[in-house]
């Protein structure tokens, strides 16, 4: 089944910058950057990619910016927090969805679409 998700930007007044797709098939995430809005006005976690004309991204850079905003597996407290948001093992994704994307690194969310 094809999730699909509005990735928004809390500082440029909860304008959708683009969308994140998860295949829980395959288990494999996209993004796409919307190419309509100035790279540097950006968060720095999608910035990069929009300045190097990268506006589809793939499983691998998904995954990679997924991690930058959840914990890691290694964490000191890490079976605690699974269990504290009922989760049974480790899941980048499902941990993603804990707090629909929300960082303490910018103001990016998630909004599940229909």
């Amino acid at each position: 089944m094809l999730r699909n998700f509005a990735l928004i930007d809390g500082n440029l007044e909860d304008t959708q910058v683009g969308t994140l797709s998860y295949d829980s098939e395959t288990t494999q995430l996209s993004m796409t950057i919307f190419k309509d809005i100035n790279p540097e006005k950006l968060p720095l976690s999608i910035e990069g990619f929009a300045k190097r004309g990268k506006y589809e991204l793939f499983h691998e850079d998904v995954l990679r910016w997924t991690k930058g905003r959840i914990c890691p597996p290694g964490r000191h407290n890490i079976r605690e927090i699974l269990r504290d948001n009922g989760l049974s093992e480790y899941d980048e994704f499902a941990l993603l969805m804990v707090t629909m994307g929300k960082c303490d690194l910018d103001e990016l969310y998630l909004v599940e679409l229909d």
